[in-house]
């Protein structure tokens, strides 16, 4: 099954479902986070997935969250979402940078990685955790983004469109959600393209130390 990055990076899943569930079982972020149930999760469980946000910082961060509760994009579905005029869905997510991403980072110690795992946290089925690894292979094919930039969201959102993508996500999360393991689209998609992007890193690791390609049966 193939997926688009980026709307340009085009990489293959030979079995998503078993690859999700993989995840699953090793991860202790799964037990510890992803089994929330949604309406339970509080910002403070936005560490139990590894942000690493300082504690006396949580209070300015859940201000923040609090204060633009009611913005547009968090009335929809993903599905919803994406159906939306495309000039629509592209201010919603200006909107949603202005009042809430820009607040976020000028709380010192907050950077762009955190403030979209604060958001996911609290909005699991909308917003997508954009880590390192996703920001960093972002800015190889866009240079000049810089953090504060909704051009990032915008091209997350459109990519979900691109080519099989949409379709082969939903029968993807349609297969998972039949095994109870209560993930969003937003997170399934999360672990498919961090699975490529960890493998793709290690590939190349290996080839510049040792010189040796490896082939991965579940990813490429």
């Amino acid at each position: 099954m193939k997926f688009l990055l980026f709307s340009k990076i085009s990489f293959e899943v030979f079995d998503p479902v078993a690859l999700v569930e993989s995840y699953c079982f090793q991860s202790d972020f799964y037990a510890n986070y992803d089994l929330i149930p949604i309406e339970k999760r509080k910002i403070e469980d936005v560490n139990k997935i590894g942000a690493r946000i300082v504690k006396n910082l949580l209070p300015r961060c859940k201000y923040v969250t609090e204060e633009t509760k009611n913005l547009n994009i968090f009335d929809y579905s993903l599905d919803k979402f994406l159906d939306l005029d495309i000039d629509k869905r592209n201010n919603y997510i200006r909107d949603l940078n202005r009042k809430t991403i820009k607040k976020l980072l000028e709380i010192k110690g907050i950077g762009f990685s955190k403030a979209t795992k604060i958001l996911h946290t609290l909005h699991p089925e909308i917003i997508p955790m954009i880590d390192n690894l996703y920001k960093d292979e972002y800015q190889e094919i866009n240079e000049q983004w810089t953090e504060g930039n909704p051009e990032i969201f915008i091209d997350y959102y459109d990519n979900l469109k691109e080519g099989d993508n949409w379709q082969n996500l939903d029968k993807v999360f349609k297969d998972i959600s039949e095994n109870n393991l209560g993930l969003t689209k937003v997170r399934i998609f999360d672990i498919l393209w961090w699975s490529y992007l960890k493998s793709k890193k290690l590939r190349l690791q290996l080839k510049q130390k040792w010189g040796k390609t490896i082939n991965l049966y579940t990813i490429e």
